[in-house]
């Protein structure tokens, strides 16, 4: 099957990667390509765009044929708007471009800025489905606390734990990343597992590359270890400094 060779093939250049050496920092504080965000906030007045999307080989409970899926694109745009805080708009596309399945828009508080390689955020949004009607008046939101931490070298972590109240149901989510830098390249890899209270365990793994001062694209491949359903992933970061007015 599909999923197979390109798990093979991905797992193949993780281990061949992690015997390089590191290198330095990444660039830009993004929080793609994790399910976990990270706990740094977009610097005031700058910009910040998380685009990506996904191709998904799943078997639905009880077929006997594999289903092809995809999502183009999947992204959030950060906005700086003051000193550890940060307003954060989000969409994902479903199955065709320019149809957007679900929105969401909150804001993102970094509680504790720097500890000894060690920050702390909290993150609360609304969000909506766009291609269905709810009764409920419970408006959907999601809430996170995101813990990271670096050696300041070549290893970070990230912790999220959150909530997801939607209109008739509750969702808890626990993840957890763990990053390494390394000398091919560039490229830094990673590997994380998550587990939610409606959709079970799920491993995440890939890698993502600084293309400059100011983006970083990434790729990786996330597996449900109760399902087995393959999902294929990739993006692109960019953050833009406005320029300053000449006196």
């Amino acid at each position: 099957m599909i999923f197979s060779h390109l798990t093979r093939i991905l797992s193949g250049l993780f281990v061949f990667v992690l015997a390089a050496n590191a290198t330095g920092q990444s660039a830009i504080d993004a929080e793609q390509p994790f399910e976990s965000n990270s706990a740094g906030t977009v610097p005031k007045g700058m910009t910040q765009f998380e685009v990506g999307g996904w191709l998904q080989w799943a078997t639905p409970e009880g077929a006997q044929v594999e289903e092809f899926s995809y999502a183009v694109p999947v992204g959030i745009i950060r906005y700086g708007w003051r000193d550890r805080l940060e307003v954060r708009v989000g969409a994902r596309f479903a199955e065709s471009l320019g149809q957007a399945e679900q929105a969401r828009g909150g804001i993102k508080w970094n509680i504790v800025p720097e500890m000894d390689g060690f920050r702390a955020a909290w993150i609360s949004e609304l969000e909506t489905s766009l291609n269905s009607v709810s009764t409920s008046t419970r408006v959907p939101s999601r809430h996170r606390m995101c813990l990271d931490w670096t050696n300041g070298d070549r290893w970070s972590a990230r912790g999220n734990w959150g909530l997801r109240w939607g209109a008739d149901s509750t969702e808890m989510i626990v993840a957890g990343g763990v990053a390494r830098e390394v000398g091919w390249q560039g490229w830094t890899v990673y590997i994380e597992p998550v587990w939610s209270s409606v959709g079970g365990g799920r491993i995440h793994a890939g890698a993502l590359l600084d293309t400059g001062d100011d983006a970083q694209v990434n790729i990786g491949f996330e597996r449900d270890l109760d399902m087995g359903d393959f999902r294929f992933i990739f993006g692109y970061c960019r953050r833009i400094t406005p320029k300053l007015e000449s006196q």
